[in-house]
């Protein structure tokens, strides 16, 4: 392993070993590099603050982690890939996840989501137009984040398989209108229409 790696890991395992006492926003750079046993310049040189070296881990881990393990093929493996994930290194992940600002663990894995759909819908459908192909992106990696993000704080002590089931209820084309659209209008008898 380069020794970059090395020195960035270090400072993510010192992270991480903070983080199983103190929530992340209490955390300083100052207590990274201490704990590491670098100096400050060190982190600066690697990461601009500790919400990018929260990404990076997440990064480095859950991509090779979901190409091992899920067959990352549609959003239900994605989904469960990023259970198993994230309750490798529970405490972790739901104290990263906590904070919800610029830079947060939670707007990366947002970002990620979508780029994922994104090539995922174009694979499926290549002839759809890019506006679509955005719009869609968005709004999966929205409802995955709407499902993934309360489990984490709520201790992530469910399965998410028991929740992914319940999409297979849109296929129902009329419950997909009325959420979509509203209820359709009731049907005018001839005799009616004045």
């Amino acid at each position: 392993m380069p020794k970059t790696s090395r020195t960035k890991l270090l400072l993510a395992q010192s992270l991480q070993q903070l983080m199983l006492t103190m929530p992340l926003e209490k955390i300083s750079v100052n207590d990274i590099v201490e704990k590491a046993g670098v100096g400050r310049n060190t982190f600066y040189y690697h990461f601009a603050d500790k919400y990018d070296l929260v990404t990076w881990y997440f990064q480095t881990g859950v991509t090779p982690f979901l190409f091992e393990h899920t067959k990352y093929g549609s959003w239900q493996d994605l989904l469960l890939g990023l259970e198993e994930y994230f309750r490798q290194n529970k405490v972790f992940y739901r104290n990263a996840l906590a904070y919800s600002g610029q830079n947060s663990l939670a707007e990366y894995i947002y970002d990620f989501m979508q780029k994922y759909y994104r090539q995922r819908l174009s694979e499926c459908r290549p002839e759809m137009p890019e506006d679509q192909l955005v719009f869609l992106s968005r709004f999966l990696s929205g409802a995955a984040m709407g499902v993934l993000m309360p489990w984490v704080r709520e201790g992530m002590e469910r399965n998410l398989s028991t929740h992914t089931q319940y999409l297979l209820a849109l296929h129902d084309s009329e419950l997909l209108q009325e959420l979509l659209v509203g209820s359709p209008l009731p049907e005018q008898d001839e005799h009616s229409q004045s």
